[in-house]
């Protein structure tokens, strides 16, 4: 009875601590991770802008009514500029009450709550056009029309494959390159390459609010596109021996 029991407790131990010739499992293979960066600029082709038109009234329907007379005008004066190729499209409607702000002057025995003293309504607009070189009397037009706000004007590339690619190529490039420096300084060899991952961002130019206060003016409004950078970067593991 002893010597089974010496047997179930030895092979209790031996189940725990496993075969000795398994301890020495597979090392992790060796590798250097590196992230390659291409940047690929191209002249814009696309440029979008964000127009609105506001009126403030005492009552709400009366402000409805005379902003969607400023917005049908403004909308006709935007589609007659930037063509059949172009878009012209509502970005946006709000209604917003406005408050009386002099509450402090109000008399003392009168409740101070918040009183509403008219209605402000903001349409907004949305325009893209392929004709980047006229944005800046794109502008113009809208102001002349009734344009009380212009938002941020953004430039892009309606197709940022081929410059992306283009990108994709010298971050490529760019890797194996710090991948070889690496290498070399370490004393060691590139076998092969373990996994690959791309992250890519392209954001498009932009031109603030400032445009609107320029375009308030008796002179034309001067906008220049500027080129648009596409970045990839591309993150390599390698395998070295």
């Amino acid at each position: 009875m002893r010597f089974h029991r010496l047997l179930l407790v030895f092979a209790v131990v031996v189940g725990l601590v496993g075969d000795p010739r398994r301890t020495g499992a597979e090392e992790s293979p060796r590798s250097i991770t590196v992230v390659g960066v291409g940047r690929e600029q191209g002249a814009p082709d696309s440029a979008r802008i964000g127009f609105a038109v506001e009126h403030t009234a005492p009552i709400a329907q009366a402000a409805s009514q005379a902003a969607a007379k400023n917005a049908t005008q403004l909308v006709d004066a935007l589609r007659k500029q930037v063509g059949e190729d172009g878009k012209v499209q509502t970005g946006g409607y709000h209604l917003n009450p406005v408050y009386r702000q002099d509450t402090e002057r109000m008399p003392p025995d009168r409740p101070r709550r918040p009183e509403i003293v008219g209605y402000t309504v903001t349409n907004e607009i949305n325009v893209e056009t392929r004709r980047v070189d006229s944005v800046g009397s794109l502008i113009d037009t809208a102001v002349a029309a009734g344009a009380a706000r212009i938002g941020d004007v953004s430039f892009s590339l309606r197709d940022p494959g081929p410059a992306r690619n283009r990108a994709l190529k010298l971050a490529g490039a760019d890797a194996t390159s710090q991948a070889g420096a690496i290498a070399e300084a370490l004393q060691v060899r590139i076998a092969r390459v373990i996994e690959a991952t791309t992250e890519s961002s392209s954001g498009p130019v932009f031109y603030r609010r400032a445009a609107m206060a320029m375009a308030a003016e008796s002179v034309a409004t001067p906008i220049e596109p500027g080129d648009v950078t596409i970045e990839v970067r591309l993150r390599v593991t390698y395998g070295i021996e």
